[in-house]
């Protein structure tokens, strides 16, 4: 009698929401620092696309919503349409292998470090906070 495979829940399919994941392993947001002038960089795409498995999920790595967002030097952002241009081309790489991709919004909030921000904006610190 031959034994019987034993089932592996985190390999096993799940839906979450509308994507079906062939398994429940995720890549998990990992701040790489990279991203020159806050704009991902063409590396990214071979980054993303080797983590990328079929029905597999990654999520990108913190991405800025604005400039004075920011808590660390080089970290993607999504405000600006070059910004947005530069993460096509990784999220079409990692679709092409059938994974799917989350992107990670991203505001540190009172720790964001004006020294990083690309604009003259002057932060105000909320003393009700």
């Amino acid at each position: 009698m031959a034994a019987e495979a034993a089932t592996i829940p985190l390999l096993t399919p799940y839906k979450l929401g509308k994507f079906n994941l062939s398994h429940k392993v995720v890549l998990a947001p990992l701040t790489r620092q990279r991203s020159y002038g806050n704009v991902p960089q063409p590396h990214a795409v071979l980054y993303y696309s080797q983590r990328t498995s079929k029905g597999g999920l990654l999520i990108a790595e913190a991405t800025g919503v604005s400039d004075t967002a920011q808590g660390y030097p080089d970290t993607p952002g999504i405000w600006t349409k070059e910004q947005v241009e530069a993460w096509k081309p990784i999220v079409d790489a990692v679709h092409a292998k059938g994974g799917v991709f989350f992107c990670q919004i991203w505001h540190v909030g009172r720790v964001s470090n004006q020294g990083l921000s690309l604009t003259e904006t002057n932060f105000i610190s909320s003393n009700i906070a």
